[in-house]
């Protein structure tokens, strides 16, 4: 391959189109047209997923504001130096030895 990478791109610019692409947008989009599903049977279900969405959100928070109660309950130890942190490397790995 002696030919420079821009020579080859200056004689592919030079050359016609092997195949006509104007209507392969229209295509494409006809495809995907017909690839969906129709919203006639899976519109009947949309009240439950909203229903299930709304569900999920109502537990979540019930949930969540329960174990954040319960953590904002227990007492907190915040020094720098102490030997038994809660998050620290040595308490997670050696079991709070």
């Amino acid at each position: 391959m002696s030919q420079p990478l821009d020579d080859l791109i200056a004689g592919l610019r030079a050359q016609a189109p092997d195949r006509d692409l104007s209507q392969f947008e229209p295509t494409v989009w006809r495809a995907i047209a017909s690839s969906r599903p129709q919203r006639g049977a899976f519109g009947a279900f949309i009240p439950l997923r909203t229903a299930a969405v709304a569900m999920s959100l109502i537990v979540g928070v019930a949930v969540g504001g329960a174990s954040a109660a319960v953590a904002a309950a227990r007492p907190v130890e915040t020094s720098v130096f102490a030997v038994n942190v809660q998050l620290a490397p040595s308490t997670l790995l050696g079991g709070g030895r």
